[in-house]
């Protein structure tokens, strides 16, 4: 019976080369905070003069806990939105260095799909909504 466990879905496969590689070559998953992104909404096809709903304050104050993280389940290259538990960002960004991390031990998945880049809507949407510039 094939392991179908989160935790599996994350394992890195020695056929894959070990996963996405950085600067040292032996990471398997990175993460950016949507923070660091570009900041150009024009550049983002969001139109800057259309008016923007209100912004949830307590959302607000999540948007720097929201990282993109790039990796390896089932074989084939993923992403994932992860909402951060404050407490827990310094943890989770120590567990990217290893070979499997389990995202859902640190916060809320908002978002995850199989590909290299997340689409610029799903993007967008998450700077609507978390207010992040």
């Amino acid at each position: 019976m094939a392991d179908n466990s989160f935790a599996s879905r994350f394992a890195s496969k020695s056929s894959q080369g070990g996963g996405f590689a950085d600067s040292v070559g032996k990471k398997s998953f990175t993460s950016e905070n949507l923070q660091s992104q570009n900041q150009s909404s024009t550049a983002n096809g969001v139109n800057p003069i259309a008016p923007k709903k209100p912004i949830d304050p307590q959302k607000k104050m999540q948007a720097e806990q929201i990282y993109l993280v790039k990796g390896v389940d089932a074989g084939r290259n993923a992403w994932y939105y992860v909402l951060v538990e404050r407490l827990k960002v310094q943890l989770f960004l120590k567990a990217l260095n290893d070979d499997i991390i389990h995202l859902e031990n640190y916060g809320k998945i908002l978002f995850s799909a199989y590909g290299d880049e997340p689409p610029a809507s799903i993007t967008n949407e998450l700077k609507e909504e978390y207010g992040i510039q």
